[in-house]
This record gives C-alpha cells, sequence and structure tokens, in this order.
C-alpha cells in the first residue's frame, strides 16, 4: 500500500480554501515559496496538475476540482477522528479494562473499590480475574496488575501494595492429626497442596529464608492445583499444609480457622503493582484510577 502524501494533501486543501498561495502561507505558518514548492513537489507525486496559476491568480484544473470534491470531505472527517482520540485520551468518564489475578484483586483495589466508585460514578471498572499472564496489548486491556519482579521492563509500574509476606497454614485439625513442622525440612513429611503456574505449568516455589539466606524445599503431596482460592479451601478442610500471602489469610488466622507454621522463615515478596504500556500513559482514566489506587 503507498504512503499517503498528507503533507502535500494539506497544502493542496489551504490554498483551495484560502484562495491564493500567500493566503495559504499565512494560515499555515510558512512562507509561500514553501507552499509553492510543497504545491508542486505534490502535483509530481501523484502525476497531475492541479492548479492552473498565473502572476495574478491560481484556478483549479479538473483535477483539482475532482480531488478536493473527495479530499475536503475526507480532511475534514480525519481532523474530527484526531479529536475524538484527543477525547478518549482526555475523558474523565468510560471504561477502564483491567485484568488481575482474585488475591491482587482483594488485597490492592477492594480497599478502596467504594470509595472509589463513589468519587467517580462515571467510570465502569471492567475487571477480568486471571492468575496467568495475559498479554494486556493483545487482549486490549488498559493495564494489570501482577507481582513486583515479573512484569516485563517495557511497562511502566506502579505500586499498590507494600511488600508482601509469605504465611503457611493448615486447619487446627490437621495438625492435631500429623504434627506442626518446627522447621521447613520437615515439611517433608507432611501433605503440601502445592500451585501450579497456569502459563508455564511450573509448580510453586515453597521459598524460605535462614541465616545463610534464601532456599526452597521440594515438597510433595496429593493435590496441586492452579488457584490460590482453592489451595485456602483444601487446607480450611484440613487436607493439608497452604501456603499463601499471609495478608490473604489473616483474618482466618486471627478467627482460628486456619494455624500458621514456620513464621520465622518465611521470605517476602516485592507486593502488587499496576503496570501498563507506555502508550497508555496519558490515558485520563487510568490516570485517575493511579492517583486513587497507589500506594
Amino acid at each position: 500500500m503507498r504512503k499517503l502524501p498528507i503533507a502535500g494533501l494539506e497544502v493542496f486543501l489551504a490554498v483551495a480554501e484560502h484562495g491564493s498561495l500567500r493566503a495559504a502561507a499565512t494560515a499555515i505558518g510558512v512562507r509561500p515559496p514553501v507552499v509553492s514548492h510543497h504545491l508542486k513537489a505534490f502535483e509530481e507525486q501523484i502525476g497531475v496538475g492541479l492548479y492552473a496559476r498565473t502572476t495574478r491568480s491560481v484556478q483549479l484544473t479538473d483535477a483539482g476540482r475532482a480531488l478536493l470534491k473527495k479530499a475536503a470531505p475526507a480532511m475534514m472527517h480525519l481532523h474530527e477522528a484526531l479529536e475524538d482520540a484527543r477525547g478518549v485520551g482526555g475523558a474523565k468518564k468510560g471504561n477502564l479494562r483491567l485484568t488481575l489475578p482474585y488475591g491482587a484483586y482483594r488485597l490492592s483495589i477492594a480497599p478502596k473499590l467504594a470509595a472509589f466508585q463513589q468519587a467517580y460514578p462515571e467510570i465502569q471498572l471492567d475487571l477480568s480475574f486471571n492468575e496467568a499472564f495475559v498479554d494486556i496489548i493483545a487482549e486490549r486491556f488498559h493495564a494489570g496488575v501482577r507481582l513486583g519482579g515479573s512484569i516485563n521492563e517495557d511497562m511502566i509500574a506502579v505500586r499498590l501494595t507494600p511488600p508482601l509476606k509469605g504465611a503457611y497454614f493448615s486447619a487446627p485439625a490437621y495438625f492435631e492429626k500429623h504434627g506442626r513442622p518446627e522447621q521447613p525440612q520437615d515439611l517433608l513429611n507432611h501433605n503440601c497442596i502445592r500451585y501450579r503456574y497456569i502459563n508455564s505449568k511450573r509448580l510453586y516455589d515453597w521459598c524460605f529464608v535462614g541465616p545463610d539466606g534464601e532456599y526452597t524445599v521440594d515438597v510433595s503431596g496429593g493435590l496441586i492445583v492452579n488457584s490460590f482460592e482453592a489451595i485456602m479451601n483444601a487446607a480450611r478442610d484440613g487436607l493439608g499444609i497452604g501456603q499463601n500471602f499471609r495478608a490473604e489469610v489473616l483474618e482466618e488466622l486471627e478467627a482460628g480457622g486456619l494455624e500458621s507454621v514456620l513464621d520465622a522463615y518465611v521470605t517476602e515478596r516485592p507486593g502488587f503493582y499496576l503496570y501498563f504500556p507506555r502508550e497508555n500513559a496519558r490515558l485520563e482514566l487510568l490516570r485517575i484510577f493511579i492517583d486513587f489506587m497507589k500506594l
């Protein structure tokens, strides 16, 4: 597909609108010779004369009139489209699409959601919950929420939560029956409920920290899932020891429905971040959301 000579077309239309090269030059903000040069180059590019020039006037040729008839309304529609695009970018109402894990929603969005909707009733949040990584550009999301450290470097990231400590937990009945692990290696003798990443299919590491730094324990168990919600449900039912962020299970720990173990060995993760492509940085809806939700 040949590139459209937009610059030449704009000069052609300016001359048609203002009636002379000099008037067109004034309207565009350049000197008359520049208009003359661009117009001549445009005519050579498309292979036909568009204006008959004399020392006193310029008149459209038949080819010029044919071009003007369709080009003028087309250019008007193009300007309207540009204004519409600017309007979308600067709009303070409309639809904002986000992809995020449900746990990220609970910890970073849900606590402020009611206040946000009260402050901005004309912004509609379209939240898509997904544990897997999503191509937010291909899937037409404005932004996503993921753990810091797992976001591509070409994205802009804004912190939503402080760093998050992990937790290992189960129902009191499980520990009454099987005992409590006192150190991470004791987990090798327990039924551990493991998480499998949706995209990579890799098992989530059980990480701990000791005097020599961080290390992992290759635990085993009879249940593998790809949902942290399912891990919590299975742990509540006493099926084994699960893991998640402590903030996710804090209420149940305080209420006694779950008990945590190995608290002295848990590691800390960077926390959740909102991330988006640089092209969306000027989107007013997103800027409003960020200002309200950021830490």
